[in-house]
């Protein structure tokens, strides 16, 4: 019975610990002495960059704040921050952005490349980082497949080959004779690159090439001629010249899933979403291209299984693809600022949304916040502070991060001294000060 009483005599100081500290929380004057919380946060964050070679490159950063002396910015790479004191190349702007003079990027050589944060400091204040930002460097470009000579029967439909370095494809264009080849339904570029010609016509016969521009310098593809020949009504097998593949898209983007067939008779393409066919609507779902599939400002319950199904009187073929739709981090609920007094304990609550599920962590004034007897994470993502130290004080930041992106928010915690108020109420049994050797106590499992 001894033993039993002891956890029950621990408990009922426990609780009337709690009711104490909770009543004074409720009662207390914060009077004028009581710190303000300082207004301190991003303006402007950096966003992802594609960057020229040898050209000069901008990510921007700007902080606000009501303290007396203005925010002074630094910036890390790679996690590391980094030192420009005596770099000519690249420097912080009064407003905090990170300029690059001109971009330096080779095989060997990649210094300016990577993920880079801007991290915003007040004197006795403290610290907040920005979300981070990926600054890429579009490569040298080179052609992996170029046009080839093809032929195609009128009213078929041919795929003139170009594929470059992935990120050079926005900036890539196709040149008929020479001249810009203007793009419609019936002439569609592949995210690949390629020109996908459908029901071809005798116009269409001539000599194209792909040009890459608008990086720095242009390069274009060898030149190819199509030649366009009758359609002598003879059987041909039915086939796919390009089939859908899989790709993962943000939310709101656009996708065309590709697919494209050749044969005679003259095939007809049709799209089915998981097993029911797919409707073209209000010119955000459409066919284009002789057969891809185009989708606009796509949704979540646009992901899914797509199957494009090409048949004529002879034969059915069929690919499919998978559409993954990514949505980048969302606050579900924010941290917010909090006071408190010495040995207290709090929690900074966060709680996110996104697809894939979000990966968080939580920093102070700029430094990763890491488990321990006094720090820990509770509830998936909330950050609990045991047994507060004067030192604790400072801005607390939720990141959440996956593939689509990441975002961060923060809050201020003060520590106020004995007799002052708007205190927050106890979390949870306190472990002894830190420094000593005691271990701390710990509720049963199955009371969590």
């Amino acid at each position: 019975m001894a033993e039993r009483g002891a956890p029950a005599l621990l408990s009922l100081l426990w609780l009337t610990f709690l009711f104490a500290e909770t009543t004074a929380a409720k009662h207390v004057d914060k009077g004028s002495a009581t710190q303000p919380f300082s207004p301190f946060w991003f303006t402007v964050e950096p966003q992802d960059t594609l960057a020229i070679r040898g050209n000069s490159a901008l990510l921007n950063c700007s902080a606000h704040s009501d303290e007396a002396s203005p925010a002074r910015i630094e910036w890390k790479k790679d996690g590391t921050f980094m030192s420009l004191v005596s770099d000519e190349r690249r420097r912080i702007l009064p407003d905090g952005s990170l300029f690059f003079a001109h971009v330096v990027h080779s095989k060997h050589n990649k210094p300016d490349e990577g993920t880079y944060q801007c991290v915003a400091n007040i004197d006795n204040v403290g610290s907040i980082s920005s979300r981070t930002a990926r600054l890429a460097v579009a490569g040298i470009p080179r052609f992996a497949s170029q046009p080839s000579p093809v032929s195609v029967h009128v009213g078929d439909s041919q795929v003139m080959a170009c594929e470059v370095n992935s990120d050079l494809v926005p900036f890539t264009r196709w040149e008929k004779d020479k001249e810009a080849l203007e793009l419609s339904d019936r002439l569609i570029q592949l995210p690949s690159g390629a020109l996908v010609i459908s029901n071809a016509s005798e116009t269409d016969a001539g000599l194209y090439r792909c040009v890459v521009e608008n990086v720095g310098s242009s390069k274009s593809s060898d030149e190819a001629p199509l030649q366009t020949i009758p359609e002598p009504g003879v059987e041909r097998k039915l086939e796919f010249l390009v089939q859908p593949a899989s790709v993962a898209k943000l939310l709101g983007a656009g996708v065309l899933l590709p697919c494209l067939a050749t044969g005679y008779p003259p095939p007809h393409v049709r799209w089915m979403f998981g097993d029911k066919a797919l409707e073209e609507s209000d010119g955000r779902v459409e066919v284009t291209g002789g057969g891809s599939l185009q989708i606009s400002n796509i949704t979540e319950e646009d992901g899914g299984v797509y199957t494009c199904v090409a048949e004529n009187s002879n034969a059915t073929i069929e690919a499919q693809a998978q559409l993954t739709v990514q949505v980048p981090p969302q606050f579900v609920k924010r941290p917010a600022n909090i006071y408190a007094h010495e040995s207290m304990d709090i929690v900074f609550e966060c709680e996110v949304s996104g697809s894939p599920a979000p990966t968080v962590k939580w920093v102070k004034n700029g430094d990763a916040v890491i488990p321990s007897d006094y720090f820990k994470i509770i509830k998936e993502h909330n950050l609990q502070v045991l047994g507060l130290v004067k030192s604790d004080e400072g801005f607390y930041q939720c990141l959440a991060e996956n593939d689509a992106g990441n975002i961060q928010s923060s809050a201020q915690l003060i520590i106020l001294d004995h007799g002052s108020g708007g205190v927050a109420a106890p979390a949870g049994p306190t472990p002894p000060p830190r420094g000593t050797s005691w271990r701390p106590w710990s509720p049963p499992a199955s009371s969590s």
